[in-house]
């Protein structure tokens, strides 16, 4: 009888740990604030060829977070940034900064912007407990808004390890847009995270790559980094 009251007690959706806190605890490892990052893109196209980017990040807190492209020698000095809701990006032949959409391909891939600049998904999406399995659980996440990249995503988090496995991304009618599948987990640092995500496009059956290269945390991150009117200079 004990036993059996133990099982439904660690099973039951009720009495599992507050959904928000667990996703928000796996937002802060994924990114955390007052760090710096590097990451390297690989994006594998239908026709076979693949591009590759590398890409450093500063990152304040949730709100501000800058990216330097220094590879390929083509897109070098391209950046990215960040200002609470606002996401621009810096182009050296254009040569001033553009607004850039949640929604758009980050690097012309299958990441979108929000994937890469956003990942405090609770300040979007509000968080419930799916489905309790043996060694898993599933979360909910619906967004809050229709701003939001996404109309709802689902998470796989490992209980022991408390780290993502896999997440899935849906459109407002439900249906599946892309995969994200984590793996490889490293410490750097104090951190310990995946170090290998690879996402697949389930409507035009791409897929792109990213690999954690370094990661820093705490760092000396400067606020002028994070101003509009310094992209590119």
């Amino acid at each position: 009888m004990k036993k059996t009251l133990l099982v439904f007690l660690l099973c039951n959706p009720l009495w599992a740990a507050d959904p928000t806190a667990v996703v928000k605890k796996i937002e802060g490892f994924l990114a955390p604030a007052k760090s710096k990052f590097s990451y390297a893109f690989v994006n594998h196209r239908t026709d076979g060829t693949t591009m590759n980017y590398e890409v450093k990040f500063q990152m304040k807190d949730s709100n501000h977070s800058h990216g330097y492209f220094i590879k390929p020698e083509r897109e070098k000095g391209r950046e990215v940034l960040r200002l609470e809701d606002d996401l621009w990006t810096y182009m050296p032949n254009v040569g001033k900064a553009v607004h850039i959409a949640d929604r758009d391909s980050f690097a012309g891939g299958d990441f979108s912007n929000a994937d890469i600049l956003r990942v405090d998904w609770t300040s979007k999406y509000s968080v419930t407990l799916l489905k309790a399995l043996t060694s898993q659980d599933i979360y909910e996440l619906k967004a809050k808004s229709n701003d939001a990249a996404y109309a709802k995503m689902r998470l796989w988090v490992d209980k022991k390890s408390e780290m993502p496995v896999q997440q899935k991304f849906y459109d407002t009618q439900g249906t599946l847009l892309k995969r994200l599948s984590y793996g490889e987990v490293k410490k750097f640092g104090k951190i310990e995270r995946p170090s290998y995500l690879l996402m697949e496009n389930v409507i035009t059956r791409q897929k792109s790559e990213l690999r954690v290269l370094s990661m820093e945390s705490p760092a000396d991150v400067k606020d002028s980094r994070f101003r509009v009117d310094n992209l590119g200079k």
